[in-house]
């Protein structure tokens, strides 16, 4: 158990070590540029920033040693700011704020919001071995009610235009391994029905079509900044 343990923790290490290193070649690529007026962002406890605090749930980052750099804790599984907080402020952004805040309404909205959640994935049973989580079905849901209260403050027209200059961060995947098919005994019953091949087809088709329905509600504008991460 404890070595099974050990190369989980090393890969979810490695993982959040790739995806820093990702989103900072792409903030070098595209410059500091104050042509991004919002940041929208789904995934996991990589770039949550507090909506577990809002849910019932074993992965919460709600105390310490969480938030140092704050502080105080803030939700984000981590001493500090996430990537994505630290590319947002060096494109003249605020930090992208949870949607689950009550604060997270109004005019708020038009610079972005944040839908990730600790222990979240591509699909709806992973992380269930923590209790509450949002995951990326729910984070599209929660994405078109936001959407829908741009186009309310703003109308359709400069809605459709701020959604084709947003920047949109998608970093998740690795829970539907390890708080899913990998699951030290838990997961024994699937692994041995369902091959390592077929999971990842299985992950692979689910994700291309939760992508293509955030494009949908985005009317089609595949000129936006869309990044997946995993």
């Amino acid at each position: 158990m404890s070595f099974l343990m050990g190369i989980f923790l090393i890969g979810r290490v490695t993982f959040g070590i790739m995806f820093r290193a990702f989103m900072l070649s792409l903030l070098f690529r595209f410059g500091f540029s104050n042509d991004v007026p919002a940041s929208f962002v789904f995934g996991d406890s990589l770039v949550d920033v507090g909506n577990n605090n809002y849910i019932v749930s074993l992965a919460k980052a709600n105390h310490d040693p969480f938030g140092i750099d704050f502080g105080m804790p803030t939700g984000r599984f981590s001493n500090g700011k996430t990537v994505v907080d630290v590319i947002n402020q060096k494109l003249g952004l605020d930090f992208s704020p949870p949607y689950l805040a009550p604060s997270t309404t109004g005019s708020t909205v038009l610079k972005g919001v944040n839908y990730a959640s600790g222990a979240g994935g591509i699909l709806n049973n992973s992380g269930e071995i923590f209790g509450g989580r949002i995951n990326f079905d729910a984070q599209i849901d929660n994405f078109a009610n936001t959407r829908e209260e741009i186009i309310s403050l703003i109308g359709a027209p400069e809605a459709l235009n701020l959604f084709k200059k947003a920047l949109f961060t998608v970093a998740l995947g690795s829970n539907d391994f390890l708080d899913n098919y990998l699951t030290p005994l838990f997961s024994i019953p699937e692994r041995l029905l369902v091959s390592p091949e077929s999971f990842v087809a299985t992950l692979i088709s689910r994700l291309r079509l939760q992508l293509t329905v955030i494009l949908l509600k985005k009317k089609a504008l595949f000129q936006s900044c869309f990044y997946f991460v995993s």
